[in-house]
């Protein structure tokens, strides 16, 4: 009975093997998972999923195929694949020694509390009050003790009452503190460290957190108040700066002359012209005085507190004053906060990437990957044990590498193969026109001048000219050394602007701006060709070395399948084609 028993089972955990497998390809074989975590990943047509999972299975079963001829051919040896290999894997492999779970739930915690900036005021003990001087020497208890007994004292002046703005000004060791009397301003996630953030939005409006330590001392805050989030602002500045140990003189100068700058700006003068001349923000004056987005809790907060008192884009700030100098601050556009979790969810992971709390995610992770190399057998001793064997602790880390793997032995599998030879093979090229050169006839075409110019100005002024005079040998003559002049035989349709409606001699296209380089082009109709005539090899060669590419692949596919027999596990496909339903 035992033995019945024991066959079943092991009856059944084949054949459910088996259902799981989607094709063989010799005596390897693709699995239901693999194949749809990779049409997931490739395929973005949603319109019909049947039909795009469909034509997907053969494209990955000719994948497959060419990236096991890679291997045949011992392409994962080449020195320049190791080695590119080998830099991914150090470039990737942070992202992947964090738990994954503790990551989302920080990047859900994050969004929520962007939508909200918080007031905060801020109360600082130092252990040390030159810290940065003897930043060798570890705080002695002594050192902290002191701190202890002048924090608890501050505790009993919070619970009885007293203003926190007062008890600021008569304790904090905030080298501010004369200047900001304990105010920091609004913040929001990611303006202050972590386990701060934490205690600030844990607090109700109106209430002070406890003491709390960091390495350098011991800090209160108040959460004051709280608002909607205003987001980001993009603007552009004119800086008249403020010398340091400036006299009374010099400010009054720099104040005239920012006072002369804003009188100017609401006359109409130009913004990004007076930037260049006058700012003294060196990094933004060449354009326009365009700054880096400005953030909430990032920036001096009389600065803040201007650029978002600006309520329509293209507004001008009031002069006023920083530590800096003297702004004028232009509002060029609002950026909301992002709503959208699942739209937000990149830009802040790469924020937290850069905090410490991804220390959090971190050491989850190293819990986790330990007690799955343990069930493993793998020496938890071994120095970098969880980095050398990641992909074995992170099914995720395996599948990027293997997927980084395989592209780069497809790419030399393709040139070896295909590529190179087509390219460089003439004589085959020679032949297959050849034996193709009824596939080669000139649809409806032209001989055209397609003319290339670095700005649509120019562009616009060459066109013009050539419509007053009708005169090619002009355009050569005087616009050749700035001018990209190609002419030829065209197909009306391969020509933006002309087509078949406008394939006629004398027409002239209008000007297209390319977008890549910002160059203008446009195009003049010299003569139309009636007649079907053969393409000659050269015409014929971009068309040409295509179909030969096609050919040597179909062929070359046809021999792989011979060596390696195609095997499809119809149910296992009929499985999936009814979960796309």
């Amino acid at each position: 009975m035992k033995n019945t028993l024991f066959i079943l089972l092991c009856c059944t955990a084949f054949l459910t093997s088996k259902a799981q497998i989607v094709f063989t390809y010799g005596n390897k074989n693709v699995t239901k998972q693999e194949f749809l975590n990779s049409f997931k990943k490739n395929n973005l047509d949603t319109t019909d999923r049947r039909i795009a999972l469909e034509n997907y299975l053969n494209l990955f079963i000719r994948f497959k195929l060419k990236v096991q001829a890679a291997y045949d051919l011992k392409l994962d040896t080449l020195k320049s694949l190791k080695t590119e290999l080998e830099a991914y894997q150090n470039q990737i492999q942070p992202n992947y020694m964090m738990d994954q779970e503790v990551l989302n739930k920080q990047i859900v915690e994050a969004h929520k509390r962007m939508q909200q900036d918080v007031e905060v005021q801020h109360i600082f003990i130092a252990y040390r009050k030159d810290t940065v001087s003897n930043s060798d020497v570890s705080i002695s208890k002594n050192e902290k003790n002191i701190a202890e007994i002048k924090s608890t004292e501050i505790s009993t002046k919070i619970k009885q009452g007293e203003d926190f703005e007062s008890l600021a000004i008569n304790y904090s060791d905030d080298v501010e503190v004369n200047r900001n009397r304990g105010y920091l301003g609004f913040i929001t996630a990611f303006t202050l460290p972590y386990p701060f953030e934490n205690e600030i939005y844990a607090l109700k409006d109106g209430e002070t957190s406890k003491a709390i330590n960091s390495d350098y001392g011991i800090h209160f805050f108040k959460r004051m108040s709280s608002r909607d989030a205003l987001g980001k602002m993009l603007a552009a500045q004119i800086l008249i700066s403020a010398p340091e140990n400036a006299t009374n003189e010099e400010m009054r100068s720099r104040k005239l002359l920012s006072d002369e700058i804003h009188s100017l700006l609401s006359k109409g003068a130009n913004f990004d012209s007076l930037a260049l001349i006058y700012s003294d923000d060196i990094s933004a004056a060449n354009n326009g005085g365009v700054m880096q987005e400005i953030e909430i809790g990032k920036f001096n907060q009389i600065f803040e507190i201007n650029v978002f008192r600006l309520k329509k884009d293209n507004e001008i700030s009031i002069v006023f004053r920083t530590d800096y100098g003297f702004h004028i601050v232009k509002r060029l556009s609002a950026i909301p906060v992002e709503k959208d979790s699942k739209l937000a969810e990149t830009s802040i992971k790469d924020k937290i990437l850069l905090d410490n709390r991804k220390d959090i995610a971190v050491n989850a992770f190293k819990q986790k990957a330990t007690a799955i190399a343990q069930s493993k057998g793998i020496n938890t001793k071994e120095k970098r044990f969880i980095e050398n064997h990641l992909a074995a602790l992170n099914p995720l880390y395996a599948e990027q590498i293997k997927e980084f793997k395989e592209g780069n032995l497809l790419f030399e599998i393709m040139d070896k193969k295909i590529w190179s030879k087509s390219t460089n093979d003439i004589a085959g090229l020679k032949q297959f026109y050849q034996s193709n050169k009824n596939k080669y006839f000139w649809k409806e075409s032209v001989q055209a001048l397609i003319i290339t110019l670095p700005e649509k100005e120019t562009a616009e002024k060459v066109r013009n000219e050539y419509l007053k005079d009708s005169s090619v040998e002009n355009i050569k003559k005087y616009y050749s050394e700035i001018a990209l002049i190609d002419t030829g035989r065209f197909e009306a349709s391969e020509l933006i602007g002309v087509g078949s409606s406008n394939a006629q001699a004398g027409f002239v296209s209008a000007i297209a701006k390319n977008e890549s380089d910002e160059s203008s082009t446009f195009i003049i109709v010299l003569k139309k060709y009636n007649d079907p005539s053969l393409k000659s090899f050269e015409q014929s060669k971009s068309f040409l070395i295509n179909d030969y590419q096609q050919q040597l692949e179909n062929n070359w596919i046809d021999s792989l399948k011979k060596r390696y027999p195609i095997v499809m596990n119809q149910q296992t496909i009929k499985a999936i084609l009814e979960e796309m339903n």
